[in-house]
């Protein structure tokens, strides 16, 4: 799957916000570790902004995972979404 394709954008995002839900942060206290906006966060979660691999990498230890583990998650979700489509 192409990784700019409108179904993997949706996978990113929700990936983003799985995370901060499963670490039990609101948008504002992750924005708050991130020093970043909190709109910022929520328009990454909408998939209308790009994270960038530093910021993924904040991101993921803010919520108390890995990288590694936000890859694999995605790849897992973007595997499911293109079997549906098949």
């Amino acid at each position: 799957m192409n990784p700019t394709s409108p179904a993997a954008v949706v996978a990113f995002a929700a990936e983003l916000t799985q995370l901060r839900l499963q670490a039990g942060l609101s948008q504002d206290e992750l924005a708050e570790q991130l020093d970043i906006q909190a709109g910022d966060v929520e328009l990454s979660e909408a998939g209308r902004r790009e994270v960038d691999v530093v910021e993924l990498f904040r991101w993921c230890q803010a919520c108390g995972n890995s990288l590694d583990g936000f890859v694999e998650r995605l790849e897992r979700r973007l595997a499911v979404a293109t079997s549906d489509r098949h």
